[in-house]
């Protein structure tokens, strides 16, 4: 690590020519990524808006709805430790370009259901794509910025998916009343489409890194040269997921129920990601100043979980509850992504991502399907909310194996 650093430094100072460059396009590539996730994060989150109607349309239960959610995840449960060993051997241009196809690919089968089984295959062909987000776009800022800046640049990544959500749970429930329940699904493929052809025109590799792809190591070789610590880190992040994407994806119909009309449902689940765009950069700038950045990663699932239990309780203060979640959702993420570039070697980045999402897949497929399970079966959202607060504390748990280690290393 520290040589790989002197390297990058004193190669800094050399021509003007050739360094400068890199340093402003890699502003340029942080836009990039970040639109590519944003235009993700809209097709990801285009059914919650709209659930009751996919519900009634297809005739379905709420388990099965949440398994649309699920579905989507489910990929990266199989993918995404070979698709980072991939990224690392082939460079992030292919795999990305792939992964982009199969979010707008599937996309468009969604568009065309009719039954179940053809909108729940769409949903598994566009989770494909989520080695994009997951593995792939991590590893491209922590190529363009692991030498500085790097907890900005992922704070600022981090936006991404909130202002996705927020887009579509402010606005896709009046397009769905206005265009039907295929109307947001549109939205979301049509932002797709849009991020696979910026890509193919914009995105480069950072000077130098194609170059030691040759003689890369095997394919699951870091399996045993990884370390323990991203495996902790992982697991954290699955609970984490776990818990953000039951709530994401119920919390809609839950404010339905409770008597908002669906576009206002929407704009009140969509509070924690409000208070998350706002206050990831800051969370980015935090990580690349302090050492304790063990205490940024409990935080964030700690503090959800009392919020979790109070919002089906105090259904009056839901707004000011939904806002503090986005709080702490500000901490986790960012300080999640960083990580990789300070335990892992460079050539393993691919790899490391590759472990997290996986790991994120397994929260994602979980964690709506539980919570979709217990409203079944209890006819109300207590048990789910309940499910939501022990996923945010099994997260905060996982952390602690790794407390002494990431507070003297980082």
């Amino acid at each position: 690590m520290t040589s790989e650093s002197s390297e990058t430094r004193s190669s800094s100072f050399c021509s003007g020519k050739r360094s400068n460059p890199d340093e402003s396009y890699r502003w340029l590539i942080l836009g990039l990524v970040w639109f590519c996730v944003m235009a993700y994060a809209v097709l990801y989150q285009s059914i919650p808006p709209i659930l009751g109607m996919v519900v009634s349309y297809l005739h379905i239960s709420y388990a099965q709805a949440g398994g649309l959610m699920s579905l989507f995840s489910l990929p990266r449960l199989f993918l995404s430790i070979p698709g980072g060993a991939l990224s690392d051997r082939y460079g992030e241009k292919r795999v990305g370009r792939v992964g982009l196809l199969f979010l707008v690919g599937g996309g468009v089968v969604s568009l065309s259901a009719t039954h179940y089984w053809v909108i729940a295959s769409g949903r598994l062909l566009s989770g494909f794509g989520t080695v994009v987000l997951n593995v792939v776009f991590p590893k491209v800022l922590t190529s363009w910025f692991r030498t500085r800046e790097i907890g900005l640049a992922m704070g600022i990544f981090n936006t991404a998916v909130p202002l996705g959500f927020m887009v579509s749970m402010n606005f896709f429930g009046s397009v769905g009343e206005r265009f039907g329940w295929r109307g947001p699904i549109g939205v979301g493929v049509a932002a797709c489409a849009l991020a696979f052809l910026s890509y193919l025109k914009f995105y480069r590799s950072r000077e130098g890194e194609e170059r030691t792809r040759h003689g890369h190591p095997g394919l699951y070789s870091g399996l045993g040269r990884a370390g323990l610590g991203i495996w902790w880190v992982a697991i954290s992040w699955a609970f984490f997921n776990a818990a953000i994407m039951s709530f994401l994806t119920y919390a809609p119909d839950y404010f339905e129920a409770q008597g908002y009309e669906i576009s206002k449902a929407g704009r009140l689940a969509s509070y924690p990601m409000w208070a998350s765009l706002v206050l990831s950069p800051v969370a980015g700038v935090l990580i690349d100043r302090i050492r304790r950045k063990n205490l940024l990663l409990v935080s964030g699932p700690a503090g959800m979980i009392l919020l979790f239990l109070m919002i089906p309780r105090f259904p009056d203060s839901a707004a000011l509850l939904t806002l503090l979640i986005g709080v702490f959702i500000a901490l986790f993420p960012p300080t999640v992504f960083a990580l990789p570039a300070e335990i892992l070697p460079v050539s393993l980045l691919g790899f490391g991502f590759g472990v997290i999402s996986t790991f994120s897949g397994v929260g994602g497929v979980l964690g709506p399907f539980v919570a979709g399970w217990l409203r079944d079966a209890t006819g109300n959202y207590g048990g789910s909310f309940t499910a939501m607060a022990v996923l945010a504390a099994l997260s905060a748990l996982a952390v602690l194996p790794l407390w002494s280690r990431l507070a003297g290393r980082l």
